[in-house]
């Protein structure tokens, strides 16, 4: 068994929900605990059940309810950085490395180093034996870890924040739209679409892709959906591909219900 739901992404908060036959993983947790209550309950679980909370960094809008674990003593996997900055006590985490796979149930653990305006940031590679799942929902450029990660899973959910064209003539101030553009910012929907051509033109697999973290001010769904599949096609993919909602409990994805999503093309997709 592999299922995962998304329970809001965005700068407002982050949450992913992740189920194994024998594991339930929180991916980050900023969004209110109702919302993640809610969200187990429909699948007749509680905060007790969790076995894991994974934390990428310190940023608020991914730890809005780090302390509610922590006082519940649940289990803590995160980087050694993003521990000290968060300052999680010893006994409640364990630190995620990419050369040092964590064991909870049947899942595997692997931290993928990213380069954000965070202190020790990652996203996860989270293997089951009903298959893998890649999470990068904040990161600046692409990764050398990440290539790998994406190439062999069946899900991958991906930051797609924002549209550059968009970015420079909108409202942000122009400090801001620098922090964004920049190597340890946000990744753009076009930086996002020439990363997945280039992990997925190496694999054998068929991936559903969740676009993550997309700006209400700076992007559109439609947008980041066409021009990642634009950046695909002119790879010779095509892929379908689905934009999260940012405040709202997806629909749970599972690989035996998951459309086949990619096939190999000799020509540019339309956008």
């Amino acid at each position: 068994m592999l299922e995962v739901t998304s329970l809001g992404s965005g700068s407002s908060g982050n949450a992913l929900l992740v189920r194994t036959a024998r594991a339930v993983f929180l991916v980050d947790c900023g969004v209110g605990v109702r919302r993640i209550i809610r969200a187990l309950n429909s699948f007749d679980l509680t905060l007790a059940d969790v076995d894991a909370l994974l934390i990428s960094h310190e940023h608020s809008d991914h730890v809005r309810e780090l302390p509610r674990f922590v006082a519940r003593r649940q289990t803590i996997l995160t980087t050694k950085g993003s521990a000290r900055v968060t300052n999680l006590p010893a006994p409640c985490w364990e630190e995620t490395r990419p050369d040092h796979p964590l064991q909870v149930g049947d899942a595997e653990i692997l931290a993928i180093p990213v380069q954000h305006d965070a202190v020790d940031p990652c996203g996860f590679l989270i293997r089951s034996p009903a298959g893998s799942v890649t999470v990068l929902t904040d990161l600046g450029s692409p990764c050398p870890g990440a290539v790998e990660a994406i190439a062999e899973s069946r899900l991958v959910v991906l930051e797609a924040n924002h549209d550059e064209a968009m970015l420079r003539r909108g409202p942000y101030p122009a400090h801001l739209q620098r922090r964004i553009l920049s190597d340890s910012g946000h990744l753009s929907n076009a930086g996002c679409g020439e990363l997945l051509a280039q992990a997925l033109g190496r694999s054998s697999l068929l991936p559903t892709v969740w676009l993550a973290h997309l700006s209400e001010t700076n992007n559109r769904p439609l947008l980041a959906k066409q021009t990642v599949q634009h950046h695909l096609g002119k790879a010779g993919v095509r892929l379908d591909v689905h934009a999260l909602p940012r405040q709202e409990i997806s629909e749970t994805w599972r690989p035996d219900r998951a459309k086949a999503g990619i096939a190999q093309l000799s020509f540019d997709l339309p956008v």
